[in-house]
């Protein structure tokens, strides 16, 4: 009696293809960056057609969406791990440290997040809400700061400023823009970086 070979394609339940599919966008994210990233490539990677993919994803575009989402998500996260102990300024500084390190660590989905593909407004309600999750993360450590509630306009302004401030030293070191000097760590850099805003302040 023979068997027939079962094909990669043949193999995949339709439950579980959805997070298959994001899970391989995201291994060839980091292979070929965000703009060669082609739903296509990932349906043939995950073994399945490209019928199958779009299924589950109607455009690469809402693919992409979803991938960011689960960024956003998961700066969230990392972002809530903060150190409830840490007091004052100091606040402001881990969630500082928490962002970089966590955009260094995933330059390729970090740009994805803040790429182009989401600047028209047409976002998926998942990006939209996983983002806002993101921001409310560094609206509660400014809100903290400043002892202020959080849905006061200073809080949601001073939090504008803080994300705008490290997104801005984020995205400068990711482009190669900025280096961190030898023998420097990322504390010290943000730091440097914190403190510049202080002098400029004093002055």
């Amino acid at each position: 009696m023979t068997t027939t070979a079962v094909r990669p394609r043949d193999t995949y339940h339709v439950g579980n293809l959805a997070p298959r599919l994001l899970s391989a966008a995201r291994e060839m994210l980091e292979e070929v960056g965000p703009t060669k990233l082609s739903q296509r490539a990932v349906a043939e990677r995950v073994g399945v057609s490209s019928a199958a993919a779009y299924h589950h994803y109607a455009n690469r575009a809402e693919l992409i969406g979803h991938l960011a989402a689960q960024g956003f998500g998961e700066l969230a996260q990392a972002l809530a791990q903060r150190d409830m102990r840490v007091t004052g300024i100091h606040k402001l500084r881990e969630s500082s440290l928490i962002y970089f390190r966590f955009a260094r660590s995933n330059p390729a989905l970090y740009q994805l997040m803040f790429g182009p593909e989401f600047t028209t407004g047409e976002m998926i309600p998942e990006l939209l809400a996983a983002r806002e999750q993101a921001f409310g993360e560094l609206k509660s450590t400014i809100a903290e700061v400043l002892q202020f509630d959080i849905q006061t306009p200073e809080v949601r302004r001073a939090a504008r400023a803080a994300w705008s401030y490290i997104h801005g030293l984020t995205s400068l070191v990711i482009h190669g823009v900025l280096q961190i000097p030898p023998g420097v760590t990322e504390e010290r850099f943000v730091d440097g970086a914190l403190q510049g805003f202080g002098h400029l302040f004093q002055t």
